[in-house]
């Protein structure tokens, strides 16, 4: 055996903590320490941090809180943008949050849903994001003169409570638009911007799709129309996919935003590399990433941590190939028909649409640790997981993102119906089964089970196929018992 080989052979001891390691692989954005040890720029990122991009979209998991978290840490610490987003504008930008469901520097989305509810025209509304954008950049610039003191003192007494400050907003209006001229004047003399970032909105009106709606839609009228008008003032707004085509209906600027917006999403080669700097952050991980066979090449940022190669192709030394061979094996199984396994891990994640979030490759390594583990592992040599263990974390990493998406979407919830069926079905028979909701909570769409079935398309949950027949993406599929012939055996 070659001496580098050699020395690379895990013990069990060493194979533990190493995959106690690897199953503390955190996929939240929100639960991160430090988010930017863990953060990786794609170009859709700095596309979306261009001056004409408005709206960041995605579906939950594509990553749209850990770059609005990965913005606000960059100013705090005060690192230029383009340091961790080439080709990033290299204007000096301040990024502030303008709403977020964390801290107490907004009103909770309980105070907002309630505000809401009790505002039936969308003109309060627009009231509450323009009040609240005022109050966000006078807080931010206490060296600038001051807003109208009859709204900036409701507004700092009662920041929690949108109905005891709101009513101040449209008695000021003309001053406060112009404390905002003002303020962008002075951006623009000093040659820097300021941007206010939106995320959790999807956290607004949870149980009331249309008060979600609205306050979205109200929020992109404002910010398109500011937008027009400032240069040294901007916005990035994190949407969902679905959240933001709602916004979209009815809208006379429905084309403006369209070409205003970036949507985020993931190759392979991104989801691989992602894996790779989770991996990277801690210590053992790394470790095993640099050492031979195929060890992965890693540059040490100073503010970042360790970074993945900028290319990860899927062949080639280092490549998707050889880290998914490193990590679980060349094979999914005996014999080259159960798959490669750097091929069979992404296949496996994505929905119809062919998408795949990155929280999905990490719950699916960071499963498959913790099963390996809790059974005893397989893997041998310097190899950290077994093909089986892989194909057993499928199954939670299943349930993980059909709960994540049901949050979202009840509808989803209806796939309880075709637990213990065998695919691939026809339509006939899923829009019979479908009629009936799988739960007591009521979904909107009744026993129209034509209604259900398109719906599902729509988000990546059903796939038809070319001969009218239906199958349904394992990353879905699984966490609901679907089954289907063929692949590899799911272990008892």
């Amino acid at each position: 055996m070659d001496a580098k080989v050699a020395s690379s052979v895990l013990d069990d001891r060493d194979r533990r903590r190493l995959l106690t390691e690897l199953a503390g692989l955190g996929s939240d954005a929100d639960a991160h320490d430090d988010i930017l040890r863990v953060f990786l720029a794609l170009p859709s990122h700095s596309q979306a941090l261009r001056p004409s991009a408005l709206v960041v979209r995605g579906e939950r998991g594509a990553g749209k809180t850990a770059l609005f978290h990965a913005l606000r840490e960059i100013d705090r610490r005060g690192i230029a943008v383009d340091a961790l987003f080439p080709g990033a504008p290299s204007l000096p930008t301040r990024w502030l949050e303008g709403f977020s469901e964390r801290g107490k520097e907004h009103p909770s989305t309980q105070a907002v849903d309630a505000f809401g509810e009790a505002t039936p025209a969308d003109g309060p509304i627009r009231a509450f994001w323009f009040g609240h954008l005022v109050g966000v950049l006078a807080r931010a610039h206490p060296d600038h003169e001051a807003p109208p003191a009859a709204f900036m003192e409701r507004w700092r007494r009662n920041r929690a409570d949108p109905a005891a400050w709101v009513p101040e907003v449209r008695p000021n209006l003309g001053a406060l638009s112009a404390w905002l001229d003002r303020l962008d004047d002075r951006c623009m003399r000093e040659g820097r911007r300021v941007v206010v970032t939106y995320d959790h909105l999807d956290k607004i009106g949870i149980t009331r799709p249309r008060l979600r709606a609205r306050f979205a839609s109200t929020l992109l009228a404002m910010w398109l129309s500011l937008a027009n008008r400032y240069d040294g003032l901007g916005a990035k707004i994190f949407l969902r996919e679905d959240l933001f085509e709602a916004s979209l209906q009815g809208s006379a600027d429905a084309s403006k935003l369209e070409t205003r917006s970036v949507s985020l999403r993931w190759s392979a080669e991104d989801l691989y590399r992602v894996l790779i700097r989770h991996m990277a952050s801690r210590d053992g991980l790394r470790r095993w990433l640099a050492t031979p066979p195929n060890p992965v090449p890693l540059a040490r940022h100073d503010s970042f941590g360790w970074m993945p190669p900028e290319a990860l192709p899927e062949e080639g030394d280092p490549s998707q190939h050889t880290l998914a061979a490193r990590l679980a094996g060349e094979l999914m199984g005996k014999g080259v028909k159960k798959g490669y396994t750097h091929r069979w891990i992404p296949n496996h994640l994505k929905d119809a649409h062919g998408a795949i979030v990155p929280r999905s490759i990490l719950n699916l390594v960071a499963f498959a640790a913790r099963y390996a583990l809790h059974e005893g592992p397989r893997a041998r040599e310097s190899r950290l997981l077994h093909p089986v263990e892989l194909q057993a974390a499928l199954e939670n990493t299943s349930r993980y993102r059909v709960a994540e998406l049901a949050e979202e979407h009840r509808v989803v919830r209806r796939l309880e119906n075709l637990r213990g069926m065998v695919l691939l079905a026809s339509r006939r028979e899923l829009v019979a089964r479908l009629r009936k909701t799988a739960t007591r909570e009521e979904d909107g769409f009744g026993d129209d089970g034509e209604a259900v079935f398109e719906e599902l398309v729509r988000l990546g949950v059903l796939k038809v196929r070319p001969d009218g027949r239906v199958d349904i993406p394992d990353i879905y599929r699984y966490g609901f018992g679907i089954k289907r012939k063929g692949g590899v055996a799911r272990p008892r």
